[in-house]
């Protein structure tokens, strides 16, 4: 193989020409500097962007984050709740209301849960008389359909008798 220098013209755009305008050294040398400048220039920008400088802006976004997810909190706190309410209030509904010993297992559960929110302070005041009314709405509302289905069942035993 020979060695032959092989003359290999790139034609530049106007970019890059732009770029080494003016300069009158090794093209390829001050392209190649003034690349490494831009993205040197780019990376310092992103870099401060990722850390604003004024902290008052950084402590106010931050505090504002805090805000929504304590809301958020909250509003998860408050369903958990309501869902265990409900469970113990099904599970009530299910139990008889002749045995006293699953009613006995009823306040015992009823007695451990409030503790277990006094303690670690899991509901607000007004959010526990939220719930005790909701949770008394439903009592009311599964006795009178109870009653009413009683009813019904006795209409249509007398009815049978009838006939």
């Amino acid at each position: 193989m020979s060695e032959t220098q092989q003359n290999v013209r790139v034609r530049l755009g106007p970019i890059a020409s732009a770029l080494i305008e003016g300069t009158s050294e090794n093209r390829q040398e001050a392209l190649d500097h003034a690349i490494q400048e831009l993205q040197e220039a780019a990376a310092n920008r992103e870099a401060e962007a990722g850390m604003p400088g004024d902290p008052e802006v950084t402590l106010g976004s931050l505090a504002a984050q805090i805000r929504q997810q304590t809301a958020s909190m909250s509003a998860l706190r408050l369903q958990v709740l309501k869902e265990m309410q409900m469970l113990r209030v099904l599970v009530a509904s299910l139990m008889s209301e002749t045995d006293t010993g699953q009613q006995e297992l009823l306040a015992i559960a009823t007695e451990a849960i409030g503790a277990l929110r006094k303690e670690n302070g899991l509901t607000k005041e007004l959010e526990r008389a939220e719930l005790s009314s909701r949770e008394e709405a439903f009592h009311t509302a599964v006795r009178r359909e109870m009653q009413h289905t009683s009813a019904i069942i006795e209409k249509d035993q007398d009815q049978e008798i009838q006939r």
